[in-house]
């Protein structure tokens, strides 16, 4: 996986993260592709799966030697902004035929329902941790708001979430991390380590502190979540990322 030395919102990022909203807006999508996403993460220093991204047609021979199997396969549109939901997302992939020939399955998927395919991100899978939620949402009368919760595919069932207005300052994020149920867990139990918790605490901030990603372009970005995130003692990584445009193809 790629992992930037420092997670940051000093805002230095903004201008690169401005530039490829705006080219997602001019082209009329609706939400950032997950390729897109992920260079907004990078940016900030969150650290993403090591990737490579190929065409809708292309072959993967020669084009993911450079990544360690097993690989995740995930179909790449700006309207599939719920992949697993298609069958969209192919997990455990040996070897460049089983990319190719998932890459059949999912292009014959996303035909049947309408959508367009602009490629394919092929990752290499992230070692296990604790999941966790980390997502935005404007609210009509406060503003932007970030939220901090338990993720994977139990978060809507374990409604374990803290939500903070934007901005936030370390201690807000201190905070959030706290007052999660889930909280004794990340700081390790029964003889398991804990996550990086100053990591958790230096991605909210870079996402919704006071030059963090959604305070500054919540103009731009009606919402996002990154779910799951894998929280480990060694650093944290944003598995999965979804970004919703404001205005845009509504």
């Amino acid at each position: 996986m790629d992992a930037p030395a420092q997670i940051s919102g000093n805002g230095a990022h903004a201008p690169a993260i401005r530039r490829i909203i705006d080219r997602a807006i001019e082209a009329g999508q609706g939400a950032l592709d997950e390729h897109s996403g992920k260079l907004v993460l990078s940016e900030l220093g969150i650290a993403v799966p090591k990737s490579v991204r190929i065409g809708p047609y292309d072959g993967a021979h020669g084009r993911i030697a450079a990544l360690r199997p097993p690989f995740v396969l995930k179909a790449l549109s700006s309207e599939a902004v719920h992949k697993s939901d298609l069958g969209a997302v192919r997990l455990g992939l040996a070897n460049a035929a089983e990319v190719d020939a998932a890459c059949a399955e999912i292009r014959a998927r996303m035909a049947q329902a309408g959508k367009a395919l602009t490629g394919f991100l092929v990752e290499e899978m992230v070692e296990p941790g604790t999941e966790i939620v980390i997502g935005g949402v404007i609210d009509p009368q406060l503003g932007p708001m970030i939220m901090l919760g338990a993720g994977g595919v139990f978060a809507e069932i374990l409604k374990d979430v803290a939500f903070r207005l934007c901005p936030i300052e370390a201690r807000d994020a201190c905070e959030m991390i706290e007052g999660l149920r889930m909280a004794p867990i990340l700081k390790g139990a029964r003889g398991k380590a804990g996550a990086d918790l100053g990591r958790i605490r230096d991605a909210l901030l870079a996402l919704g502190g006071e030059d963090g990603f959604f305070t500054a372009h919540a103009d731009r970005v009606e919402e996002f979540d990154l779910n799951p995130l894998i929280a480990r003692h060694d650093g944290l990584v944003a598995v999965d990322c979804r970004v919703v445009l404001r205005g845009v193809g509504k």
